[in-house]
């Protein structure tokens, strides 16, 4: 049986600079926890378009922006850092509390005997 993890596995999001302009990348990490930016994609898809339209960043700057995985260039640094900290508030809780949520979960005694662990 696999060691469980002792920290989430929280979503990448990096922030560089490219010439003149800005990039923000993001992308999740493959772990249980990271399966409920799947599960909530519609939602969570919404508040990153939401978000890219309220920072005015123009859809033709953006590669691609789910939930999972996102790239957008050719920003000034003030929207950089925006979307970056947008994508922090939205991203990194959700995953956080997937992770507690499981840990928790795997605690149970039902589901340990399930498991084939006894004490």
């Amino acid at each position: 049986m696999r060691k469980p993890a002792t920290q989430a596995a929280l979503p990448i999001i990096e922030v560089f600079q490219s010439g003149k302009s800005w990039e923000v990348h993001w992308d999740y990490q493959e772990a249980p926890e990271s399966s409920i930016l799947y599960k909530r994609r519609e939602y969570l898809d919404g508040y990153i378009d939401g978000a890219l339209d309220a920072i005015g960043i123009a859809p033709e700057k953006v590669s691609c922006a789910s939930a999972r995985t996102g790239s957008v260039k050719r920003l000034t640094e003030t929207q950089a850092v925006q979307l970056r900290v947008a994508l922090d508030r939205l991203l990194t809780p959700v995953v956080a509390n997937e992770f507690k949520r499981l840990k928790q979960e795997a605690n149970l005694p039902h589901i340990r005997l399930v498991a084939g662990e006894h004490d």
